[in-house]
């Protein structure tokens, strides 16, 4: 049946009244003292919970019989809510004494209870979204029961605005009457989770409220990201409870968005629905907490890889479905999805499997080089970025870093998806084969020209100013490593197991057996895509060039794979294993070219006691400081010119040498010639400043302790 205007708006007044009423609830269950208190409590809670369901059971049998299971059902949730109350009741007649020992017991110190309020919180919101959709003439789970119907009712009813709207005033008002108990950082996560429950896309059925929705939900997902990662950068020690939970919060993100990914495509709300429902537990579990929520440090999460782990797979899960939920949404399900070459499934074992291996890497690479998965990353990651901005402290690297977000927006997203149409980028250098081979076309003599110019200009300015200026400012993979949070991690470097083994500047095992795969590989790709454009052979992988599809697995599949396993591999796992070809050209051509890293004073470094330089260094050359005792100076084929051990020196000792510099020098005017002073260290390894006259560091000593 159709209901007027007016019986809707009482329905909603119905339904906000009963979640600020159970919001009030929680908050007096959770601060009950004494079994009596908490009765009358869980008691109203009960009750509440008890007239949607009383009604759902009229609902379905609209006559006298449907009345009397009605009132059985109310009596039975009654009857349930009682049994605290009896028992307080009972207890303070057993205790002669007068000092009841259960007076003082809080709702924390009994997990089973806790639980239960919260799913007596969540039943009624779920019970009463059922009732008002069956109040609006929705059939649900009518006729036969199949376990299919059931979930499809189920997923009618989570997803409905009923529901989701109710749940989040109800979030809302618990936080508001909760809001003393969090500190600042956990209290706007908790925010931004009711205001993404808010901005749900399928509570509505209106094309505009599904797209406003989705992109309103990402942005706030997408905040609620970055807040987390700045305050796990600020606080390396988190409580068990705490940690814990953030992990869950996002991995029901993942789900939820994998919820809506499926629902885009099929239109089902089922996975949804369950990642909803368990937001909803966890989010309860937060508000009406114990003591193990409590933000006191008990886990230094960058000593525990597989929590760190956990993080980012989680995150980067939530990440691809969400870039995924866009690209439906903003291109069109028919249009992003008939725009994948998909294989057939056919054949026998050998085949099929292979085609799924190939639809599943194939569907991976179409979402994560999408140019809406790459705006969304580099609105988090630049982020991060910026905030690592305002903690550098050399001006050099601040510029950089600012470049680099530059680069990422003008170089990887603006330039080849929205400004240079998709058939002349086989034509343009450095931007249209921004990866060498098979970013745009396969291999073809018409292409020549714009091949051999990316590899000429990008070779130039790694040869003047070293590799930096494609795996530290032009590449998506700097924006990805040097934020704030992912930065921190290359500690994982010296820590992991793997990730020792890929330290220092020498070529490890490793690195030889991944880099000869790699070039092989894309030599043989190449070798076969330009046979097929002559029309030589015809070899394909399920009908894609063999130099596409190995850009698609290198870098829209296995980076990501090796970014997600930062902690056992370490940062910048592209440079560090050597799986990027691209990377390793323009490594080799600047091992040979102006760039490296100098020092101003050898005795500097010869008598540092911390190597910070080492520490600080995202690629983990830890052989960096020797190099700077023997000669003053470090070149290495790895060294992508990040910086971090220029700004990590405390003695302002380092500084690092390209094009510019040698060009001054052959004028005669030495770059940073002012700025020659250095800071020395000393045997209580404080620094100081170097003396206008050059003298040693112990007579400078001396002459200290004289005066």
């Amino acid at each position: 049946m159709s209901l007027t205007p007016l019986d809707e708006a009482i329905l909603w007044a119905i339904a906000v009244s009963t979640a600020y009423i159970t919001a009030v609830l929680a908050k007096k269950l959770t601060e009950a003292e004494g079994m009596m208190q908490f009765g009358y409590s869980f008691f109203l809670l009960t009750v509440l919970a008890g007239m949607p369901a009383a009604a759902l059971g009229y609902l379905y049998v609209p006559n006298f019989i449907g009345a009397f299971w009605a009132v059985w059902i109310n009596m039975g949730f009654m009857a349930v809510g009682l049994i605290p109350m009896i028992y307080g009741f009972m207890l303070g007649l057993s205790d002669y004494s007068g000092a009841n020992r259960y007076a003082k017991i809080r709702l924390g110190s009994w997990p089973w209870v806790r639980w239960s309020v919260i799913f007596l919180i969540i039943l009624n919101e779920f019970m009463m979204g059922w009732a008002f959709l069956l109040v609006n003439g929705a059939p649900l789970v009518t006729g036969q029961f199949t376990l299919v119907r059931a979930l499809e009712g189920f997923g009618s009813i989570v997803s409905s605005s009923w529901f989701v709207f109710s749940m989040a005033i109800e979030m809302g008002v618990s936080l508001f009457l909760f809001r003393k108990s969090f500190p600042r950082t956990p209290f706007f996560i908790l925010v931004l989770q009711a205001l993404i429950m808010m901005l749900t896309p399928t509570a509505i059925e209106n094309s505009a409220w599904q797209e406003a929705a989705i992109y309103g939900s990402s942005i706030a997902m997408t905040v609620l990201f970055i807040i987390l990662f700045d305050y796990l950068y600020k606080n390396n020690r988190l409580n068990a409870g705490f940690s814990n939970y953030i992990v869950a919060l996002v991995g029901i993100y993942g789900l939820m968005m994998g919820g809506l990914f499926a629902w885009e495509i099929t239109g089902d709300t089922v996975v949804f629905s369950v990642a909803i429902l368990s937001e909803m537990f966890l989010y309860f579990g937060m508000i009406i907490r114990d003591k193990r929520f409590s933000l006191g440090g008990s886990r230094h999460w960058l000593l525990q890889p597989w929590w760190a782990f956990g993080i980012i797979l989680t995150t980067f899960v939530s990440e691809f479905f969400m870039g995924g939920v866009l690209d439906l949404q903003i291109e069109g399900v028919n249009a992003f999805w008939g725009s994948i070459n998909f294989a057939s499934v056919s054949g026998g074992l050998l085949s099929r499997l292979s085609a799924l291996a190939y639809n599943f890497l194939i569907g991976f690479s179409a979402v994560t080089g999408s140019e809406w998965f790459l705006i969304m990353m580099g609105l988090e990651m630049g982020t991060l970025v910026a905030l690592k901005i305002r903690v550098a402290r050399e001006f050099e690297t601040k510029v950089r870093l600012a470049l680099l977000m530059v680069a990422y927006a003008g170089y990887s997203v603006i330039l080849p998806f929205f400004i240079i149409p998709s058939s002349e980028l086989p034509r343009i250098p450095w931007v249209g084969w921004s990866m060498g081979i098979g970013s745009s076309a396969a291999l073809a003599p018409a292409f020549f020209v714009g091949i051999a110019g990316t590899y000429l200009v990008s070779g130039s300015l790694s040869f003047l100013f070293g590799a930096r200026q494609l795996c530290s400012v032009v590449c998506t993979a700097p924006l990805m490593y040097q934020g704030t949070f992912y930065d921190s991690m290359k500690t994982f470097n010296r820590t992991s197991r793997l990730g020792r083994k890929l330290l220092t500047s020498r070529m490890s095992g490793i690195y030889k057996v991944t880099l000869t795969a790699v070039w092989v590989s894309m030599i043989a790709a190449s070798v076969l895509s330009y046979l097929n454009s002559v029309g030589m052979v015809h070899v394909s992988v399920f009908g894609v060039d063999t130099t596409q599809f190995m850009y698609a697995f290198y870098f829209n599949f296995l980076w990501y794979i090796i970014f997600i396993s930062i902690p056992f591999v370490g940062t910048y796992g592209c440079v560090t294993t050597g799986m990027c070809h691209w990377g390793t050209f323009n490594q080799f051509v600047s091992r040979f070219g102006f760039f490296r890293l100098k020092v101003k004073d050898r005795e500097v470094c010869r008598q540092c006691p911390t190597k910070d330089c080492a520490k600080a260094c995202p690629v983990g050359l830890t052989d960096m400081p020797g190099h700077f005792i023997a000669k003053g100076e470090f070149r290495s084929s790895k060294c992508c010119g990040v910086g971090d051990c220029v700004t990590a020196c405390p003695y302002g000792n380092m500084y690092m040498y390209d094009v510019r510099h040698w060009i001054r020098e052959r004028l005669g005017r030495p770059l940073n010639e002012g700025m020659l002073q250095v800071q020395k260290v000393g045997v209580s390894t404080r620094p100081s400043v170097r003396s206008p006259e050059g003298r040693s560091i112990n007579a400078r000593l001396d002459d200290e302790k004289v005066a």
